[in-house]
């Protein structure tokens, strides 16, 4: 067993996990204050991921597990076959799921700058643009977060149908080792996570 996924990448996975329910238990119990706050959180540490996608520890940046659709494809038959091996990163479907989550949670915090619930509570952007606007991008709020739920829960059963073929994907995000003969390169993620707490604040001064 091998280190294949640095403690960024594991904090960042577990605190959105949290930070996602919140955002949906906020919402739903119309505590709108913590709402926002948590979003910011949400967003800052989604900026912090993209750098790090960028500069970080090699297996985790985009250009490493975003792989072509004949990569794709191929992934899918070796999974069905029993054939499938673990790699140093996210497998080639697995990459493109990161970048649908992504998608899914920039539309969400891009649409709740500007959402609002016409009485109490309005986002911190939502001044900017006209009230149709604003009800346009509302509407597409709920609906995303809708998305984003189901998104969730196709995860959660991938995660079961890998683990059925042998690869424990939600032992490797919790203690972030994986049975491999060599380690990727990883790096210190320190950086990472100040950048994090430095978006947070900025963030929070603003808008919080």
């Amino acid at each position: 067993m091998v280190k294949v996924w640095d403690s960024f990448i594991r904090g960042y996975h577990w605190l959105l996990v949290v930070a996602i329910g919140g955002l949906w238990w906020t919402a739903e119990n119309a505590y709108m204050e913590w709402h926002l706050r948590i979003a910011i959180g949400v967003g800052a540490l989604m900026l912090a991921r993209m750098m790090w996608g960028v500069a970080g520890s090699p297996n985790a940046r985009i250009a490493t597990f975003v792989k072509g659709p004949r990569a794709f494809w191929q992934h899918l038959k070796e999974l069905r076959s029993g054939n499938y091996q673990a790699g140093k990163t996210h497998n080639p479907v697995g990459g493109w799921a990161v970048l649908l989550l992504w998608s899914l949670i920039f539309v969400q915090l891009g649409t709740g700058l500007f959402a609002t619930d016409e009485i109490f509570f309005s986002g911190p952007l939502a001044s900017l643009v006209s009230s149709e606007t604003q009800s346009q991008l509302t509407d597409i709020h709920k609906l995303n977060f809708n998305v984003l739920l189901t998104f969730i829960g196709v995860h959660v059963v991938a995660i079961l149908v890998y683990r059925l073929r042998g690869e424990n994907l939600l032992g490797s995000m919790v203690h972030g080792r994986r049975k491999l003969e060599q380690a990727p390169r990883l790096y210190a993620s320190g950086w990472a996570w100040l950048m994090a707490a430095v978006l947070a604040t900025i963030a929070w001064y603003y808008w919080g």
